[in-house]
């Protein structure tokens, strides 16, 4: 595990809005109960000089119907200069060291996406769902 994992990366960086997916599900037959449930996932990239990192979540229900959501937001990071050689970036679990250490940038990406799927599911035409602006767990999802 990398300590002070912002350290290796300059403190400027670029977020954007990766990709958007939203399905109304037409109901058949009246649901007397069904669950949302919501997953996590974290994946990045290497580039030439530094990495990118993209914070993704799905909202679906079970049994399937009503909606289904997929929202993610990536940030752009870009090395120290100073600091190129210390980490062989190949070798390592990139995901679970941000999952860990990584809230300097994962705040930002998990606010982002609450405050959009609020605002998709508000124009719904019922109440938006309002996830927290946090990641949901430190572990494997």
């Amino acid at each position: 595990m990398l300590n002070n994992l912002a350290s290796y990366f300059e403190p400027e960086h670029e977020f954007y809005l990766n990709s958007i997916s939203y399905e109304r599900k037409p109901s058949r037959h009246v649901l007397k109960e069904s669950t949302l449930n919501c997953t996590e996932s974290i994946g990045s990239t290497l580039t030439d000089d530094g990495l990118t990192i993209i914070l993704k979540r799905t909202l679906a229900f079970d049994p399937d119907s009503i909606f289904e959501l997929s929202v993610s937001f990536g940030a752009n990071l870009k090395f120290v200069k100073e600091k190129t050689g210390e980490v062989d970036w190949h070798a390592i679990n990139i995901a679970e060291e941000f999952r860990n250490n990584g809230d300097f940038i994962l705040s930002n990406l998990a606010s982002r996406l609450s405050l959009l799927i609020a605002e998709i599911t508000a124009s719904f035409g019922q109440s938006p769902v309002v996830l927290p602006p946090m990641l949901f767990s430190k572990s494997n999802q």
